[in-house]
């Protein structure tokens, strides 16, 4: 009821101005007037319903759709193994093929369907360095010239009950246009240079003017220079220009992150070597482990004909050739899970196939089977423990990306200290003025401003802070307790690379003696099976023995090959503890300038960028150098003789 009686109070005091009274009586009272609307809170009806569109899965409307993998051809079953086309692959080019053809760097178990924002990719490197907030070059762009420019026109109306303030006029009439342009400069010193024009024309009808219309023209040149907090390149080149404490993003730390991805990119590249070569042996394995297993069938298949061959003619009894038979049978199962596997995530050939597959981007199926070719190591190996402790320490990518993270939060301390400091600016300004009835011509304000009669300048300091500093000491306090954080993770970091490193050394031995141990083994169930052919034939359960010797006979055979994949397993686990697995295949990370066109861009942005060499000292260095990564060379032992017919000592 007030509000109503006060809106009506408006509309009679306003309409005597006309529409516009109308209009805002209107706005007052739709906006004041409150209307209550009811709500149905019956059994059937519920307020905070979701309507049903909101539910709906739909999909996507990408404007270019990602192509469709080549499925054409149908997976591999076990009636297909006959028909499949062997296709011979070695390490080295599994390992080129998945660098080449990989954008994604793969890792074994499926991540990139349940993680996709976890996998690496080839432009991972390249995001962090083209990234608009946090690379060096948006660091960079801080120190870019600024230009700021505005034109503005403004009309003003006004009755005055004074003569005095309207300039002599009782309704003042006036017309005002105003140019602006500014450009600025920070440099590497915190030094800030500006340079300001600044153009403005003034018309009214006031008797008083000199002129009905003047110009007033200023151009405004003023250097401000940090002395306390943001003083220095060591501090700009940190944190950047005008930092806050607790917030730096200066080209040395925007480099550093750069370097971060470029060895979290180094990682997921020898994460996905590591995997080929890992898929490689196990495929290897499989093979071998199938050749066994067929030879064994064949061998029981034999024995089963002759014992069928025997109970039809009488001579056998039926229990021999039933009994064969189920033997037979059992290693037909052992030959058909050797190939396909059991499972999803089986070990047999076809799974192991398509791991490789995977990782090298390979289609799933193309009628073919890839088949290692190259010939596992078995050749005793000794690793010298004092070069791998160095090299370790070198090349390992993490311990490289720890340690730039520590430098990272040094730097940081130095800038935290410098910026936890009031500020201080020296400040000094020079401009000089014009004034005229026109601005180009005679007795214009250009004219006016060119002879010089009309200068002004300034000069000072400005000092502002907190009392206490309450913040600045919080961000010291923060950079200390992050760097010393980083320090313990990088102790913790490389003690259990050494651990780690002793492990892979002693696994390097385990393996190789390991192989001795089982190839001894089937060097003896070989011997058996000869033993026991001989008498199986003479004997009632001659049979039964021999069937069981060959199974031991043709486990053993695979535990060779299997000792063999883990003594290069072993192997390779070492080269990637140790940090020397991409320099032992000659791999290194670079741009390609072919298809990236980072060397256009280079020689392009070069031209903005003072030739010569830059001879300034540039305090608390930050890189220590490009690394040089090194293979490791294995040190061969030799081997002791053994007795005949046993290997190793």
């Amino acid at each position: 009821m007030f509000m109503t009686q006060t809106a009506k109070r408006l509309q009679r005091v306003l309409g005597r101005v006309g529409l516009g009274g109308l209009l805002a009586t209107g706005l007052v009272v739709s906006g004041c007037q409150w209307q209550e609307k009811p709500i149905n809170l019956s059994a059937n009806s519920n307020p905070l319903a979701i309507r049903s569109s909101q539910l709906e899965i739909e999909y996507p409307d990408l404007e270019c759709e990602a192509p469709r993998p080549d499925a054409s051809v149908t997976p591999n079953t076990l009636r297909d193994f006959e028909s499949l086309t062997p296709q011979p692959i070695t390490l080295e080019d599994a390992i080129r093929m998945t660098l080449e053809r990989s954008p994604v760097l793969q890792k074994m178990g499926g991540q990139v369907i349940s993680l996709p924002a976890m996998s690496s990719t080839i432009y991972d490197p390249a995001l962090a360095a083209s990234d608009p907030n946090l690379s060096s070059e948006a660091a960079l762009s801080a120190f870019d010239a600024q230009f700021t420019h505005s034109m503005y026109l403004d009309s003003s109306e006004r009755r005055f009950n004074n003569l005095f303030f309207g300039a002599g006029a009782q309704l003042l009439n006036s017309k005002r246009g105003t140019i602006s342009t500014d450009i600025s400069k920070t440099t590497a010193a915190g030094t800030t240079f500006s340079l300001r024009n600044l153009t403005d024309y003034q018309k009214n009808n006031s008797p008083a003017n000199l002129f009905p219309g003047a110009w007033d023209n200023v151009t405004l040149a003023e250097v401000r220079q940090p002395l306390l907090a943001g003083a220095g390149t060591e501090v700009t080149r940190i944190a950047g220009p005008n930092a806050r404490i607790g917030n730096y993003n200066g080209v040395l730390i925007a480099r550093i992150r750069e370097d971060v991805a470029l060895a979290d990119f180094e990682m997921a590249v020898r994460d996905l070597v590591r995997d080929v070569e890992v898929t490689y042996w196990q495929l290897y394995f499989a093979y071998q482990d199938l050749d066994a297993k067929l030879s064994a069938q064949e061998a029981v298949r034999e024995l089963w004909d002759n014992r069928k061959d025997q109970a039809q003619a009488g001579t056998r009894r039926n229990a021999d050739e039933a009994q064969s038979r189920q033997q037979y049978f059992n290693f037909r199962a052992q030959v058909e899970n050797a190939i396909v596997g059991t499972g999803a995530s089986g070990t047999g050939l076809y799974n192991t196939e398509r791991q490789l597959r995977r990782l090298m981007d390979l289609p799933v199926s193309d009628g073919t089977l890839l088949r290692p070719t190259s010939a596992p190591n078995v050749a005793p190996i000794r690793f010298d423990w004092d070069a791998s402790i160095d090299l370790a320490l070198e090349n390992r990518p993490e311990i490289r990306r720890q340690r730039w993270i520590v430098r990272q939060r040094e730097l940081e301390l130095v800038a935290a200290k410098n910026l936890s400091q009031w500020r201080m600016d020296l400040v000094a300004n020079y401009a000089n003025r014009g004034f005229g009835d026109n601005w180009i011509g005679a007795q214009s304000a250009l004219q006016d401003q060119l002879s010089g009669d009309l200068d002004d300048w300034r000069m000072g300091l400005e000092v502002n802070g907190p009392f206490g500093r309450r913040a600045g000491h919080l961000g010291v306090k923060n950079a200390e307790l992050g760097l010393a954080r980083e320090r313990v993770r990088l102790d913790e970091q490389q003690k259990q690379l050494m651990n780690d490193l002793a492990n892979a050394y002693s696994e390097v031995d385990r393996a190789y003696a390991q192989i001795e141990s089982v190839v001894n083994a089937r060097i003896a169930a070989e011997e058996e099976v000869s033993l026991k052919n001989l008498t199986k034939d003479n004997d009632q359960d001659g049979a039964f023995f021999y069937l069981d010797a060959l199974q031991r006979a043709t486990n053993g055979e695979s535990a060779v090959h299997r000792a063999i994949v883990d003594y290069n397993t072993a192997l390779l686990n070492y080269a990637v503890v140790s940090g020397a697995l991409l320099s032992n295949y000659n791999i290194h990370l670079g741009e390609d300038p072919s298809s990236s066109g980072v060397v256009q861009a280079a020689a392009w942005s070069s031209q903005f960028y003072r030739g010569g060499v830059d001879q300034r000292p540039v305090s608390l260095p930050v890189s220590s150098g490009p690394v040089t990564p090194r293979p490791l060379l294995p040190q061969a032992r030799p081997i002791v003789e053994s007795a005949p017919g046993v290997v190793g000592s």
